[in-house]
Order: structure tokens, then sequence, then C-alpha cells
């Protein structure tokens, strides 16, 4: 059994109609196991996420709980991103497929560098300034496979930018199917409809373009995988991660916070997180403010340990509809980051293939029984899963 798992990134509840009209997704759906009501993890960040999904846990078990680690000294183009799986605490899908001897390929993945698990690896790593972008990706993937791919392939792609970047991960996705030894799991993270969405707004014609590229790029890998005759054994997962709001009032609370009570913020989006070793001051100068910084609510410790947020984070805020806490002054569109509580918090799954129902429609599920329900797919075991696999969405015996 094989398995291929599709992130559409920043499409949400919200989204669903608008994708089941699409080709490829709406057959999918039709095919298989669907679902418009998967409850993601805090915070709906793409990088904490995104290992959620490949691990069944939430982020304080998993120890990714943000897309960047907490740098309030360095200026913010200068930050550097888990980028590395080392920085994963459990046990992965990755990992599980090795140890049953599963031949794993992974294509802009969030926190897939120097992952020794896979042996075909286009990570997901970003050039900061200074950095150069080939010699970034070489030297946290797969080394030989990326500069064969880039020798092959690389005049076909314009640029390292969306939408161009998502059109050259489906490429490399057709030619690993196409290859003498097709991957056992491939992993494949789209980004091109969060990209529109930042940039032009979360309903801008940008936006709705992307979603019917990645409806493309979907029907592209699933079609390479029926040329190389695997469809038979090969199970295919979609899903997504958090949608996006528009939120065009920038306010930068790391500032406001440190001119009013010497706490700093680290931003989520919609969201923030707060560090200070006087809590009670910190939360105290929240409250003061909370309609000038656009405050829906105060996250203390205790509804943190709820959220299961990572444990060294004691206190955070939540935006209001329209507000996003920014590092610095710029022009903002679409943002995530925001609570559990948004219908854009609300993601999307497809399953089909060997195993699973046909035509189903799933009510409600939590992110993290995603890795779980593969798992016991595909006869893995991730014994730190907190999840718990999705029974209904199986053939019954």
């Amino acid at each position: 059994m094989r398995l291929c798992m599709i992130s559409l990134d920043a499409v949400a509840q919200p989204d669903a109609g608008r994708l089941l009209s699409l080709p490829a997704l709406s057959a999918l759906a039709e095919n298989g196991v669907f679902c418009d009501n998967v409850k993601t993890v805090y915070p709906t960040l793409t990088y904490p996420i995104h290992t959620s999904l490949i691990t069944g846990c939430y982020p304080r078990t998993h120890g990714i709980g943000h897309n960047q680690p907490f740098q309030p000294g360095t200026p913010p183009n200068m930050r550097a991103w888990y980028w590395s799986v080392r920085d994963i605490r459990v046990k992965t899908l990755f990992q599980a497929a090795k140890e049953k001897r599963m031949d794993a390929a992974s294509v802009l993945w969030p926190v897939s560098g120097m992952n020794r698990f896979v042996r075909r690896n286009f990570p997901e790593v970003l050039p900061l300034p200074g950095e150069n972008a080939a010699l970034k990706m070489i030297r946290y993937g797969s080394a030989a496979w990326i500069l064969r791919m880039e020798a092959l392939h690389g005049k076909t792609r314009k640029s390292i930018r969306q939408p161009d970047l998502d059109d050259y991960a489906a490429l490399l996705c057709e030619k690993l199917y196409l290859s003498r030894r097709p991957p056992d799991l491939l992993a494949v993270h789209l980004v091109d409809c969060d990209a529109m969405r930042h940039r032009y707004g979360t309903d801008s014609s940008e936006a709705r373009a992307a979603m019917e590229r990645l409806d493309g790029r979907v029907k592209r890998i699933i079609d390479a995988a029926g040329r190389a005759n695997l469809l038979e054994e090969t199970l295919f997962c979609v899903v997504s991660d958090h949608g996006q709001q528009d939120a065009p009032k920038g306010i930068p609370l790391d500032r406001e916070l440190q001119a009013a009570c010497g706490a700093r913020a680290q931003s989520l989006g919609m969201g923030a997180y707060v560090f200070t070793d006087d809590i009670k001051t910190a939360r105290n100068a929240l409250e003061a403010h909370r309609a000038e910084w656009g405050i829906k609510q105060i996250f203390g410790a205790e509804e943190l340990k709820a959220l299961r947020a990572p444990e060294h984070v004691k206190l955070a805020v939540d935006a209001l509809q329209g507000f996003c806490y920014i590092d610095r002054q710029e022009e903002t569109f679409g943002e995530h980051g925001f609570g559990l509580d948004c219908p854009q918090a609300r993601t999307l799954l497809w399953l089909s293939g060997p195993g699973f129902r046909i035509g189903r429609r799933i009510r409600e599920a939590d992110l993290v029984d995603i890795a779980p329900t593969l798992a016991k797919a595909l006869g893995l075991s991730l014994p730190d899963a907190e999840g718990k696999p999705l029974e209904e969405a199986f053939l019954r015996p």
C-alpha cells in the first residue's frame, strides 16, 4: 500500500463549496471520504499544524509551537524558522514508514529539513537576506536528487515565488511517480492559495484562481500515479491546515507592550503570544488597551493548557476580526493565527483509495486524528499520537 498526502494551505470550511465544484477535488469526495469540519490545532499557523498532521499530536507535545522560534532581538526579516525535523519531539509518519522499509519522498513539507527518514526530500526552507536559496535547499534536503531534478527541469520554473513554486512541486511529484522507484509515501505542501490570500485578500480573484490551480495540481499528481499504474494501491489524503480572514488593521503589539509594561509579543497573525516575568502587569496592560489593540480574548495559562498550546507560553491574545499583530509597518491583507472558534479554523479532509468508504461524509473530526488514520491504513505505528483513527472512514470487514 502507498500513501499520497497533499496539503492545500489556507483553505478551510468556508471554501468547501467552491473546492467541491472543481473536477479533481469533487471526484475525490465522490469516490472516497470527505469532511469539511476538521478542528485544527492552536496556534493556527502552518508549521505547528503540519507537524500535527504527520504526528497526530498537539503542539504542546510535538514541540513546534510557532513557525519560528521566539527571537526578540533579531530583525523580523532575519529570523530563522523551524526548518529541521530535528525540532520535532515525537515520532512522525516518515519515521514510521522508514521502520516498515517504505520509501518516502517529501516536497515542500514544513519542518522536514535534514530528514534522514526521507530519501528524496525537497524541503520548505526560506533564504534569509544574504543566503543562497539553492545552497540552503541542498543543505537541508536530498542534495543529489535536488540537483538532478534541477538539471532536468529547473528551466521550466519561472521563479521561486508562488504560483511558480507550486507548479514545480507538482512537476516533482509527477516525476517521482513516473520514476523507476515511485515513493511508497509522498507528502507535498501546496502554498499557492496561502500566498495569494496574504498578498491580495481572502476573497480576491487571485485567491479564487489559486484554488483552481490547486485542483489542477491535485489532478496532475493523481494522473501521474495512474500513468504509473499505482492507483489501485495508493491511498490519497488531501488535507488543509487553516483558512484566512481579511485583517487590514495592523497593530505593532510587541512595540506597544514594551512601551506599556516591558513585555514582549510574538505575532501569530490574528493573535500573539506574550512573554514576560510579570504576568499580572502584562495582563492589566492588555485589559487596559483591549479596544485600542483590537483584543478579542486574553488566554491565561489554564486556557492555553486546554488549547494544548506550547508549555512555555503562559499568556496570549486573540484579535478581533479585522485586526492583526505585525512586527513592522506594512500593508496587510489575509491573515490567520486566530483562535479555534473561527469558521476558518475548521479545515478539510479527503480520503480515497483501498480500504476507505466511497461517498462517505464525516460530520466532524480533529486534525490530530488524520495521522493515526493513515497509520492504521498503512499498518504503521505512531505510539505518541494523541488523536485516534477515524473508524467511520474505513470499509467495514
